[in-house]
């Protein structure tokens, strides 16, 4: 009889695994919760117990992995890549790729910031975007909700909370798209490779130009508190700070839109839903956590095994790099009844993975959840639903590290035609 685990054939780079995942994760947390994939060496980690044993070990399943996360431009460009980003920082790993002790100094810096203090002063800012944004969307009408509402809603906040001006938006959308084009794809064609690189410079000398402003007459925003000197371990250079603030802009807008449009697609044939939060618009929140479990923005993490261990009766080289899945473990039958179904009423609707766990986990959950709340208790005052034009034709991005539809046409039902 055929080994039911050589026979499974996984390929996270193809298009149909990267459009629906669910079925073959799913075999995967039947068969191989611990999965090598073939031609890539890599090992993707399917089960929610498995991924909570990776993030709570954060000594053996390291944040510092430098391979297996991008793909790598075309040996056609990769001189002319090179010379174009020589004239940039040198890349300096951040929150994303780091372990303490420098993870943790960054992470210090980035709690000064999101203390509840300042989020307490972002609420205004966002629900005032949120509504502002829900009232220009044309009703009855057709629009495109990505650009008009899932898009611009976080893209605001950031900005306000980074201290940019608001006629940097499109700048500031361009710049996380670059920032992420090569995460868990296949290979961007030339051309695209090298935008992204003159992306990537443009967004360091600005911001590097707005710190240098920030340290010479400090105002009451983020990138003031990154150039403050810490009292133990002084001042991080512009080197250093472009890549921080990277992270922070594509982490602080990437969930929100991703969530937002996910669900505004869940809800779509689910009128019955909508009638629910038009009852009670406070409902806003559980059914935040229950589309984060679904469309888990974020579909995992990469990490370095640094010292050989078992994982689920699989035993792991040191060096071994391992993808922790999140959309796998947050739809897991062990842990979730009918976990492809969305039900906000369930008992653990927060036990999903979708910021991680421990020392690494997310520490812009707050932020988002805030957006995403905000901006479905907006919708229940405004409109009876959204309409997905053409669920069929809907297509997610070319990615198995982030999920997310880049368009989504709707029509737009007012709630008093």
């Amino acid at each position: 009889m055929a080994d039911p685990v050589r026979a499974l054939q996984v390929d996270p780079y193809s298009d149909e695994f990267q459009q629906s995942p669910f079925a073959a994760y799913a075999a995967l947390r039947a068969t191989a919760p611990v999965y090598q994939v073939p031609d890539h060496g890599f090992y993707l980690i399917t089960t929610h117990a498995l991924v909570r044993e990776a993030l709570r070990d954060p000594v053996t399943y390291a944040n510092s992995v430098t391979s297996a996360r991008r793909t790598e431009p075309p040996p056609e460009i990769a001189s002319e890549i090179a010379r174009i980003r020589a004239q940039g920082f040198a890349y300096q790993s951040a929150l994303g790729l780091s372990d303490p002790p420098r993870h943790t100094r960054y992470r210090k810096l980035v709690q000064r910031a999101f203390i509840p203090r300042a989020l307490a002063w972002m609420e205004p800012i966002i629900s005032g975007a949120s509504r502002e944004l829900v009232a220009a969307l044309p009703a009855p009408g057709t629009v495109d909700i990505v650009r008009a509402l899932a898009w611009p809603v976080p893209v605001y906040a950031i900005s306000r909370i980074l201290g940019l001006p608001d006629s940097w938006h499109e700048d500031i959308g361009r710049w996380s798209d670059a920032a992420t084009a090569s995460l868990g794809a296949q290979p961007l064609e030339p051309e695209r490779w090298l935008q992204t690189e003159h992306d990537m410079i443009e967004y360091q000398r600005r911001i590097s130009a707005e710190l240098d402003r920030r340290r010479a007459a400090p105002r009451d925003d983020m990138l003031s508190v990154l150039v403050q000197p810490d009292p133990e371990e002084g001042a991080l250079t512009n080197g250093e700070l472009v890549w921080f603030i990277r992270e922070l802009m594509v982490a602080g807008n990437e969930t929100t839109t991703k969530l937002l449009t996910d669900m505004v697609l869940r809800l779509s044939s689910r009128p019955e839903q909508w009638d629910r939060l038009h009852a009670d618009p406070d409902r806003a929140t559980v059914m935040v956590e229950e589309g984060l479990r679904l469309a888990s923005p974020a579909q995992g993490m990469f990490r370095r095994v640094t010292r050989p261990v078992t994982l689920g009766g699989t035993e792991l080289p040191e060096g071994a790099v391992v993808f922790l899945s999140f959309i796998s473990a947050n739809r897991d039958e062990a842990v979730f009844d009918a976990p492809d179904e969305f039900n906000p009423d369930r008992r653990n609707v927060r036990h999903h993975l979708s910021f991680g766990q421990g020392i690494h986990a997310c520490l812009g959950n707050v932020l988002a959840r805030m957006e995403a709340t905000a901006v479905l208790r907006e919708l229940a005052q405004r409109v009876d639903r959204l309409e997905v034009v053409d669920p069929a034709a809907v297509r997610y991005l070319p990615s198995f590290f982030l999920r997310g539809i880049p368009e989504l046409p709707v029509r737009v039902h007012p709630r008093h035609a």
